[in-house]
């Protein structure tokens, strides 16, 4: 009777050691690699799917084994030593089961016998669904927030590339990026007075500051008047006759600074707009922004515009090339 006490004790100790694996995938990626018929798919559906029959087999087999060593053990040892050996046991089989070398074994063991033990639960399913119990039904996973569902971006490195990953982010946080942290500055916006005369000088100048589209303004950069186009000389003949008023597209788009980046896109695919001028709460010019710039923080890649040379006029103007308010007795306080 002790050999078969020790061998019940060592069962309970197994059963309760032995953690079963859950299923890891969602839903869709479950289904979609049953569909595809994928090595391993059947497993895995079979973990998510049977898992809460599992847990109610466990304590079924150990409620049994509780029972059956407890009442062998009142029947070997009498009711004062065999009833407090039968508590001991029910208090302590949970902690003794931990013990990481015995774990170890157990868990081994479950891992090799797995699919075979899985695949008979699935026949039994039917006998041992009613055992269940409310903490083993399996609710849907569901993302809770923007920011798991970046955390999920990011852990899928194995599966979606570095670039895919960063488009993916840019899509989410789009609606969240402000215009004037992502706008051409003010200090190095590249301007024309709407009465230039497209002189040879000025045409070179045009063409070195790499740029394809430039605000026009008349008496100062508080007041655009219009949008030259640099493509738009290339189609006159003499072009060098002409000033800028009589080329220049004779509208300009102001967006406020403290908008989002989608309100700039939707603007300028609304408006077929290139370039949107950027003001602030007094309509004072503050800079511009592109549709080149909203894209590019949508798909999370620089894009560089056939005439634009420039990637990043933010980095230029934070080094103030133009020396503003930079003088030999300035003070910032």
């Amino acid at each position: 009777m002790v050999v078969l006490i020790i061998g019940l004790v060592f069962l309970l100790l197994v059963v309760a050691g032995v953690v079963p694996r859950r299923g890891t995938l969602s839903e869709f990626e479950l289904r979609r690699r049953l569909d595809a018929k994928q090595e391993g798919a059947l497993l895995e559906w079979r973990r998510g799917e049977l898992l809460s029959e599992v847990m109610a087999l466990r304590r079924i087999v150990i409620a049994f084994t509780l029972v059956v060593a407890s009442a062998l053990l009142i029947h070997r040892f009498g009711w004062d030593v065999g009833l407090l050996l039968a508590f001991l046991l029910t208090l302590l089989y949970n902690r003794a089961s931990s013990f990481t070398p015995l774990r170890n074994r157990a868990q081994r063991l479950y891992d090799r016998h797995e699919a075979s033990f899985l695949a008979w639960v699935d026949r039994a399913r039917r006998f041992i669904s009613p055992f269940r119990g409310a903490a083993d039904m399996q609710s849907e996973r569901i993302v809770a927030s923007r920011e798991e569902l970046e955390h999920m971006v990011d852990e899928s490195a194995r599966f979606v590339a570095k670039h895919e990953r960063l488009m993916l982010h840019g899509v989410l946080g789009f609606d969240k990026k402000i215009i004037k942290d992502y706008m051409t500055p003010r200090s190095v916006m590249e301007a024309i007075g709407v009465n230039e005369l497209l002189g040879p000088l000025v045409l070179d100048g045009l063409h070195k500051t790499g740029h394809s589209h430039f605000p026009v303004f008349e008496g100062d950069i508080d007041h655009i008047v219009g949008v030259l186009h640099i493509y738009t000389l290339f189609t006159l003949d003499q072009p060098e006759s002409k000033i800028v008023r009589d080329v220049m597209e004779p509208r300009a788009f102001y967006i406020h600074e403290d908008q989002t980046l989608g309100d700039a896109l939707s603007a300028c695919i609304k408006h077929r707009r290139h370039l949107l001028v950027v003001i602030n709460e007094f309509r004072e010019t503050v800079g511009v922004i592109t549709i080149e710039d909203a894209v590019e923080q949508l798909i999370g890649q620089k894009i560089i515009d056939q005439s634009d040379q420039h990637d990043d006029l933010r980095k230029v103007a934070a080094r103030n090339p133009k020396k503003l308010n930079t003088g030999p007795k300035a003070v910032d306080v």
